[in-house]
């Protein structure tokens, strides 16, 4: 859609309608409440999109592939999955153990609490049963079918390596002007998640394995859209104003 549109008056004379002008008018009043980001996750043999008898079947899902419920899209593993990172951050949810909770951490800490015992894998227990577990969280612009689909990736247990690598690449990235050379924002390039398979015994998983595809020309009109896209969403995530889907608003404030 063009910025400008023209728009025929009653008395015949064009008036110039600029949307950017108006850009983000009528949508003051919407609150981190009032909004969600779509999660991002890879499938395994035991999620519910992979079993047919489950009400969350999603039809062609197999173990290994990328799915975010909020667009219901289903992405090849071998093929991965381009995005733009608009904003990383660790973080420590709050679970209830598996039969017990529901769906969403009943908190996030954005540190360890300092009464918490540390088990495994990230993983934390806490004087009242729960545990937290380390969580990287990358908010995403996600590549779909040639849209920008805002969403977050959680990255926990066997995924924190494959987040430290995706944040080593964004941390590396080093790009030149005039002045020299300097780390850019990270929505400066377009990242790549594949899955791969892992195995322990009879276990089985899949992780990502990340990589550059390229850095943005902010020369062209179509990079330069998508950084100014991904800059926006960071200054939402900054503001708490972009959460994870799965958190109800009154279970997902950051305890501090």
């Amino acid at each position: 859609m063009e910025s400008q549109v023209a728009k025929k008056t009653n008395a015949g004379a064009l008036a110039t309608i600029n949307l950017r002008a108006d850009m983000g008018k009528g949508a003051e009043e919407i609150k981190a409440d009032d909004v969600s980001t779509p999660i991002l996750k890879i499938l395994h043999q035991l999620s519910p999109e992979c079993n047919e008898r489950d009400a969350k079947h999603v039809t062609g899902s197999k173990p290994g592939m990328i799915y975010a419920s909020g667009f219901g899209k289903l992405i090849s593993g071998q093929e991965g999955l381009n995005i733009i990172v608009a904003h990383s951050q660790t973080r420590f949810p709050e679970w209830q153990e598996r039969g017990d909770s529901a769906s969403a951490p009943v908190g996030v800490h954005v540190e360890i609490p300092k009464d918490a015992v540390e088990e495994r894998n990230g993983r934390y227990r806490l004087p009242n049963g729960n545990y937290v577990e380390k969580t990287a969280y990358f908010y995403v612009l996600a590549i779909v079918d040639k849209e920008l689909k805002p969403a977050v990736i959680p990255m926990r247990s066997s995924n924190l390596s494959p987040a430290r690598e995706l944040n080593n690449l964004i941390k590396n990235l080093r790009v030149t002007d005039e002045k020299g050379s300097f780390n850019p924002a990270t929505y400066s390039a377009v990242y790549n998640l594949k899955t791969v398979g892992k195995t322990s015994g009879s276990k089985s998983w899949h992780v990502y394995r990340p990589s550059r595809v390229r850095n943005l020309d902010i020369g062209e009109t179509a990079d330069a859209g998508m950084y100014e896209m991904a800059a926006q969403l960071q200054k939402q995530v900054s503001k708490g104003a972009a959460r994870p889907k799965y958190a109800p608003a009154e279970k997902a404030k950051d305890i501090v």
